[in-house]
């Protein structure tokens, strides 16, 4: 079982039910990682974002004393690569009321915060959208949310864009990309076909439509970005960065 420094498990499943009624849920900070099932070109398989969210986030977990990490979402929104085939994009309405009925169940048992850690693109609107409805479902009138349960979402790679950017060899990155694919090559090399290995990029010139329509319309290989100039070197700077930074927001909470 995954632990901190402290020896407290650190995955929310690995306890039972009575040993989360014991815990101080004051100071109990919960982490939701939510990812996809969705085409990632032809040399990562389909668990890239999920397994990839729940390891960053247990990583991170580890290294503060009081945060518990959820099983990770693996169903959400991708309706961009929704025909590549494999995908299992959920509709956004659906999406929405399903992490809401997650919240509910937490505030139900007396926790006061939670950390969406979000590796998936498709998902953050709908996410911010759950998080500010869930708010709104709560509110009173002399309050216009509920202010003793903390709800933050968290974008693994927002914070380190930037350093990313300093590591890319690629004449652009996105998905299936160099850094995609290094953090697999550090996470799980089991899981990575380098002989695959396709550089291909989303033809920006026809428009920004594929964003809300079919990227397959545009782009065969599911893939944005230069794969052949990903290692598991980099995957593990990516990684690093990543983890540093969520750290940082657990430790502030």
């Amino acid at each position: 079982m995954e632990k901190n420094a402290a020896g407290k498990k650190v995955f929310y499943v690995d306890y039972t039910w009575k040993e989360l009624d014991a815990l101080d849920r004051s100071r109990v900070t919960l982490v939701l990682p939510t990812g996809a099932t969705e085409a990632h070109g032809a040399h990562l398989t389909m668990a890239c974002d999920s397994k990839a969210a729940e390891e960053l986030a247990l990583r991170a977990a580890k290294q503060v004393e009081n945060a518990l990490v959820l099983p990770a979402l693996w169903y959400s929104p991708a309706l961009d690569i929704a025909n590549y085939t494999g995908t299992i994009s959920i509709k956004p309405s659906n999406f929405i009321n399903y992490v809401i009925d997650i919240f509910e169940a937490l505030y139900r048992h007396g926790f006061h915060k939670l950390v969406v850690a979000n590796v998936h693109g498709g998902a953050k609107t709908p996410l911010d959208v759950a998080i500010r409805e869930f708010h709104s479902r709560m509110a009173t009138r002399d309050k216009g949310y509920s202010d003793d349960f903390f709800l933050h979402l968290h974008n693994f790679y927002a914070p380190v864009t930037g350093y990313l950017n300093t590591l890319a060899e690629g004449k652009d990155w996105g998905h299936a990309c160099e850094m995609e694919t290094s953090l697999d090559l550090y996470l799980y090399p089991e899981r990575v076909y380098p002989e695959r290995y396709v550089e291909d990029y989303i033809p920006w010139e026809k428009g920004f439509e594929w964003y809300i329509g079919d990227m397959r319309a545009v782009n065969k290989s599911a893939i944005h970005g230069d794969p052949t100039k990903a290692s598991a070197e980099k995957g593990e700077k990516i990684a690093n960065a990543i983890i540093a930074a969520f750290v940082d927001i657990l430790r502030r909470l």
